[in-house]
């Protein structure tokens, strides 16, 4: 009777372990793969040599650049913010400043709220997104990339100097502290976004001392290094250039190559490595294993089960001794007994 079980046995471990491969495709990875709330981060890009205008001296600089970015995320804004827009969204808060000196007076800052799909990385319109307290409507990417990012050149990143995404080019895979990651860039072309009041004397006219607006213009070129699992910018490049100008005639206002700083990438290498193994596990290794597992063993338990069946068709189909009929073809209805003619020539006449 046991033996009638185990093709049952085998195909409803078959069947479980298949199942098993699904729920990590389709309801664990969903759930493992948002940005988190409560996010709390700090990232650096230095340049020990940039160029830039220095407004404590009113006169043109140059040393070293220091840019701090600091996020941290709000849970409840969060919640708040997914129930009115009903998506998966997070509500980050972001503060940047960039330091040219090291005093208390920075050179440039800015506070941002960033609301964003959890999933996609993309800007989502409501619910507070704001520039310096004034606000804004974003699209694109803009802390990072989708999780599970693809090799295309579909993308945009928000550049939030002129308020504008601008696309985001693909240019091959390279590795990072034994991490694959995607190279992308973008460039941002030259664009006025500001004007500025400087004195006019800065622009060469020795006749003009009284301030001038000046128009400021802006163009960037940026590299990501991408990890394509989590989508999070491991390491990054700014290749920023801007000018003042008025009258014909400009001032260097920033030229820089400001780059993560080594411990910056150390500290996204080590948070994110494990992360992405396991995500990508859960992604495509235990889904495949499981599947190709699963449906071996239900193959296994149905051949079984045919193989058992016809084995005991064919016992049911073979007559015991005991129940073999009477007109056996082979014995007769009487056996070999009754067809044995009695010599004659043992008995008298």
């Amino acid at each position: 009777m046991r033996k009638y079980l185990l093709p049952t046995i085998i195909m409803c471990v078959g069947a479980f372990i298949l199942t098993m491969g699904l729920l990590f495709k389709f309801y664990a990875y969903p759930r493992l793969a948002v940005v988190p709330n409560d996010q709390n981060t700090t990232q650096i890009v230095q340049d020990a040599d940039a160029k830039f205008f220095d407004a404590d001296n009113v006169k043109p600089g140059q040393g070293e650049l220091t840019t701090t970015a600091r996020i941290i995320g709000d849970p409840e804004a969060s919640k708040q913010a997914s129930e009115e827009s009903g998506k998966d969204v997070a509500v980050w808060n972001s503060g940047q400043v960039s330091d040219n000196n090291g005093d208390n007076i920075p050179m440039d800052g800015s506070t941002e709220v960033l609301v964003f799909d959890r999933h996609t990385g993309e800007a989502v319109n409501c619910c507070g997104e704001s520039k310096n307290g004034e606000e804004v409507k974003r699209d694109g990417l803009l802390v990072k990339f989708p999780f599970d990012t693809k090799p295309v050149d579909t993308y945009t990143w928000w550049d939030s100097t002129v308020g504008k995404s601008f696309p985001v080019k693909f240019e091959g895979e390279e590795d990072l502290q034994g991490m694959n990651a995607y190279k992308f860039t973008q460039v941002v072309p030259e664009t006025k976004y500001a004007t500025r009041e400087l004195p006019g004397n800065l622009f060469g006219g020795a006749d003009d001392s009284g301030a001038v607006e000046a128009d400021r213009y802006y163009s960037n070129k940026r590299t990501f290094w991408v990890d394509p699992v989590t989508g999070v910018v491991l390491d990054r490049v700014e290749e920023q250039k801007q000018e003042f100008r008025y009258n014909g005639k400009s001032l260097n206002a920033l030229e820089t190559t400001s780059r993560f700083t080594p411990e910056t990438v150390d500290k996204n290498v080590e948070e994110y490595k494990s992360k992405s193994s396991l995500l990508h596990m859960v992604n495509s290794t235990f889904p495949l294993v499981f599947t190709i597992l699963g449906i071996l063993l239900l193959l296994a338990g149905l051949l079984l089960s045919l193989v058992i069946g016809r084995r005991r068709s064919a016992d049911s189909e073979t007559p015991r001794e005991d129940e073999r009929r009477d007109d056996d073809p082979v014995f007769g209805s009487a056996g070999p007994d009754d067809h044995t003619t009695p010599r004659r020539d043992l008995h008298g006449r």
